[in-house]
């Protein structure tokens, strides 16, 4: 049976709002503890584990836009990555965007860097239960459904 759907009130939002960004940030600042312990920043961890694990190649301006950040922020990761000889930069179809490809060692450095991260990562999901874990993505994903859904009918804005 489907649970009724409700109108918020705004102690309860602020209550729900205040824990949900609470955890939130809570979790950004024990990740960014793993990527200051590397030597990175937690959107430079977020960029690199995102081109050690994609199949597909991404240029910057397709990084920018997945992940919603600015291409000055993405243009120092790469180029720090580049000086280090971890990424090389092609010419994508469009001469304007270089496609951003992982080299052998920056295939070893992220190795070197993600893969203790993800056997915490690891650890930290296996102290969930199958169950807990299947209802948690399954309410994130509805609420980022939600969301996507509000802000385009409220601000015309396409997520």
């Amino acid at each position: 049976m489907r649970e009724k759907r409700f109108v918020m009130d705004k102690d309860l939002y602020k209550s729900v709002s205040g824990k949900f960004k609470e955890s939130w940030h809570k979790i950004d600042s024990l990740y960014n503890l793993y990527a200051k312990s590397v030597g990175l920043n937690l959107t430079a961890i977020h960029v690199l584990e995102f081109l050690y694990d994609s199949a597909a190649v991404y240029t910057q301006k397709d990084i920018c836009e997945i992940f919603g950040l600015p291409k000055q922020s993405v243009n120092s990761i790469i180029k720090s990555l580049w000086e280090q000889s971890y990424v090389e930069l092609k010419e994508a179809k469009d001469r304007r965007n270089k496609e951003i490809i992982l080299t052998a060692s920056g295939i070893e450095y992220a190795k070197k860097v993600l893969k203790p991260m993800q056997a915490i990562d690891r650890k930290a999901w296996g102290s969930l239960t199958p169950s807990e874990i299947s209802v948690f993505l399954e309410t994130m994903k509805k609420y980022e459904k939600a969301l996507g859904g509000i802000l385009k009918e409220s601000l015309n804005i396409e997520p």
